[in-house]
């Protein structure tokens, strides 16, 4: 660690120094033509270090971002069923489990369900990697002013992420860092570890719809009296 702050201090003096004879040169010259040619230079060096140092800084940053995310783990996905008892003539006598859940597969899911899913929470959802950046840029933005209108960012992914791994933390510093920390594991975690199709079905089952009912599978029957294939338009 030493080393790496004596490298950073050798550099810092080697550019106080180089623009400490630039600058004396300016001052010396008697020649208006120098002068300018002198003070481009400066002005092009020094941009040119604020552009590396803002590279490093943003190397710097997704580095942390890296370093400093959740473990993945795919078992934080898995959701439990209920275990449902049956007598020796078929009928159900009790069902066993703190969470009301009958998890489906994605082919188990009508068209107009998933269609209405994506319509309303991630409109780009297979279009995009794990993050509709246009989305995100916007609602960080919003989050380093403060402003209470700064969701609505998350894909579909995201949320998986979020409900599961990070945390729902959406203020200040600490919520846009949670953000990127959601991206991060979204695009170079969930995405490479799994299809959309996937994803789809995994969301589908894990969210609470009221009532301690989990999951579509199980909200289909509570609310419908139905299986989630059969769902119509407007149940959807």
């Amino acid at each position: 660690m030493k080393s790496k702050w004596n490298l950073f201090a050798s550099i810092f003096q080697l550019v106080v120094g180089v623009l400490a004879i630039i600058s004396f040169i300016i001052i010396a010259s008697s020649d208006e033509n120098i002068k300018k040619w002198i003070i481009t230079l400066f002005l092009a060096i020094f941009y040119v270090i604020l552009g590396i140092i803002g590279i490093l800084a943003i190397a710097g940053f997704f580095a942390y971002i890296a370093i400093t995310a959740p473990k993945f783990d795919e078992e934080a996905f898995n959701v439990k069923d209920q275990t449902v008892v049956y007598d020796i003539n078929g009928k159900i006598i009790a069902k066993l489990g703190v969470q009301n859940r009958e998890s489906v597969t994605y082919d188990q899911l009508p068209q107009v369900l998933i269609d209405a899913i994506i319509a309303t929470e991630d409109s780009r959802y297979f279009q995009h990697n794990g993050v509709d950046l246009p989305r995100f840029i916007k609602a960080s933005f919003y989050q380093l002013l403060g402003r209470s209108d700064a969701g609505g960012a998350s894909t579909l992914t995201m949320q998986m992420v979020k409900n599961n791994l990070t945390s729902t933390e959406d203020r200040g510093i600490k919520g846009i860092i949670r953000k990127f920390h959601d991206v991060y594991l979204s695009v170079f975690k969930v995405e490479k570890n799994y299809t959309k199709e996937q994803i789809i079905e995994l969301y589908v089952n894990n969210h609470n719809l009221g009532s301690s009912v989990y999951g579509v599978g199980e909200a289909s029957k509570y609310y419908f009296g139905k299986s989630v294939s059969e769902l119509t338009l407007p149940e959807a």
